[in-house]
C-alpha cells in the first residue's frame, strides 16, 4: 500500500548517502519528514558543522557540541563504528572526516585494516592515547556494549562530559548504520551489509533477569544535579519526569545533542498514524533484550504491556525471549527488530515481505525500522554511563571468575 506522501525533493544529507540514496528510500524517508530534519541534526551537532536553530518545534535551537573531544576523537570512533557494520560508504565519509583531522591517512588506513592504532614505531608516529582510546571504546560499544564502562576513558584522560559525548557519538553512529540497513532494505530489498538473506533470523534470548519490575539505574559518570540543569536543559529533556532521572542527567553534560536526540525519540516513537505504539515499545524491547539492556527492556516492556492492555504475552517475551507465545503479528515485529540489532544487521526481504503481508502499511514499516535503530542508540548510552543496581557487582565478579 503506498501512502500519500509530501514531496520528496529534500536536499541528499548523510543518512541518504549511507543508506543508497535511491528516489524509493526518498519517498520512504519522506513519510515522516521530521524526522529527516533531526536525523541531520544530530549529525550536525555532534560533528560540529551544526548552522543555526531547526524549524520543528519540537527542537530548541541546537548548537555543536563542546566539551572538548576533538574532532579527530570523533571521526576515529565513527569510522571505527562504521567498519564494524561494514557499511561501505559510511567508512568512506568518516575516513575523509578523520583524514581532514589529523592531516594524513595512516590512523583512518590502521583503524579499516583493524590493525594496532600505535603502528611500527621504528617507520610510523603512534596515534595520540586517546584517539586509540576512543577507538577501543568505539568497537567495544559497538560489539559489546554491555562492556563499555568509562573506565578506559578516564585513563586516557577523558572528562565526564567528555565520555557523555564519545558515548553519544558512538551510540549515534550505531544508530545511524541500523537506520541505513532498515531503510535501504525496505527501499531496495537489500540492506547492503554484505550478510546472507537466506540466514536463520535473529533471535533474542529472554529470562530471568528481565522483568516489567522498576529498576535503578547507577550511573557511573556523575549526573549533573537538579539545581545544575539550565532552562535550557529542563527544555531539551522535555518533562519533569526526565529532569527527576540520573539517566537524563548525565546525559545533561552535553546539552547539544540531548536536544536533538529528546527531539528524535519523540518523534519516532510518538507520531501519529503508522504503527501501533504499542508495537512501537515492543520493537524497542526485542532490540534492548538483543543487546542484553536489563533496565531499558523493564522500561520498554512495561510500556508495551500498559498500551496492550494484556501482560501476560509480554512477561512471555521477557521469559522465553524469541521462542514465547506472541502471535503471528507480534512475532514477526520482534523478529524484525531483533534483525536490524547485530553488527552488522541481518533482517532481510523475507522478514519485510512477511510484515507486508500481514497487512503492515510503509509508514508502519518506516517507524518500525526508526524505532528498532533508534534503540541501537539508547542501549549504548544506558549500558557504558551505569548499570542496574547490583549488575556491576555481577559483572566484576563473572570477569573474575572467567
Amino acid at each position: 500500500m503506498h501512502e500519500a506522501v509530501p514531496k520528496t525533493d529534500h536536499p541528499l544529507d548523510v543518512l541518504d548517502h549511507f543508506a543508497g540514496a535511491t528516489p524509493e528510500l526518498a519517498r520512504l524517508r519522506a513519510l515522516r519528514p521530521e524526522l529527516i530534519e533531526l536525523e541531520q541534526r544530530a549529525y550536525d551537532v555532534l560533528f560540529q558543522t551544526a548552522t543555526g536553530p531547526v524549524t520543528s518545534p519540537r527542537t530548541a535551537p541546537a548548537t555543536a557540541t563542546g566539551t572538548g573531544v576533538s574532532a579527530a576523537e570523533r571521526a576515529a570512533a565513527a569510522l571505527a563504528v562504521a567498519v564494524e557494520h561494514r557499511r561501505g560508504p559510511a567508512v568512506d565519509h568518516y575516513r575523509t572526516l578523520l583524514d581532514t583531522a589529523v592531516g594524513d591517512t595512516t590512523t583512518a588506513d590502521r583503524i579499516i585494516a583493524h590493525a594496532a592504532l600505535d603502528g611500527d614505531t621504528a617507520t610510523a608516529t603512534a596515534t595520540p592515547r586517546r584517539i586509540t582510546a576512543a577507538v577501543a571504546h568505539a568497537r567495544l560499544l559497538t560489539r559489546t556494549p554491555a562492556e563499555g564502562g568509562p573506565d578506559a576513558l578516564r585513563a586516557a584522560g577523558f572528562t565526564d562530559p567528555q565520555i557523555v559525548t564519545l558515548a553519544q557519538t558512538i551510540a549515534f553512529a550505531n544508530h545511524q548504520m541500523q537506520l541505513a540497513a532498515g531503510l535501504a532494505l525496505l527501499a531496495t530489498g537489500d540492506s547492503g551489509t554484505g550478510t546472507d538473506p537466506g540466514a536463520p533470523s535473529t533471535t533474542v534470548a529472554g529470562g530471568p533477569r528481565y522483568t516489567t519490575d522498576v529498576l535503578t539505574w547507577r550511573p557511573a559518570v556523575r549526573p549533573l544535579a537538579a539545581e545544575e540543569l539550565s532552562e535550557e536543559h529542563r527544555t531539551a529533556l522535555a518533562g519533569k519526569a526526565r529532569v527527576d532521572t540520573p539517566y537524563f542527567r548525565t546525559l545533561g553534560h552535553d546539552l547539544g545533542i540531548l536536544a536533538v536526540r529528546t527531539a528524535i525519540d519523540l518523534a519516532a516513537f510518538t507520531a501519529e498514524g503508522g504503527l501501533p505504539r504499542a508495537e512501537r515499545e515492543l520493537a524497542a524491547t526485542a532490540v534492548s533484550l538483543y543487546n542484553g539492556c536489563v533496565y531499558c527492556a523493564s522500561v520498554h516492556a512495561r510500556l508495551t504491556a500498559r498500551l496492550h492492555g494484556d501482560p501476560a504475552p509480554v512477561r512471555r517475551f521477557l521469559a522465553y525471549g524469541s521462542t514465547a507465545v506472541l502471535g503471528r503479528r507480534w512475532k514477526l515485529i520482534a523478529r524484525f527488530a531483533a534483525g536490524l540489532a547485530p553488527v552488522p544487521a541481518t533482517a532481510a526481504e523475507a522478514d519485510v515481505e512477511a510484515l507486508r503481508a500481514l497487512g503492515l502499511t510503509e509508514l508502519a514499516l518506516v517507524d518500525l525500522v526508526h524505532c528498532a535503530a533508534f534503540f541501537g542508540w539508547a542501549n549504548r548510552l544506558m549500558l557504558s554511563l551505569g548499570s542496574v543496581e547490583g549488575e556491576a557487582q555481577e559483572n566484576a565478579g563473572r570477569k573474575a571468575a572467567g
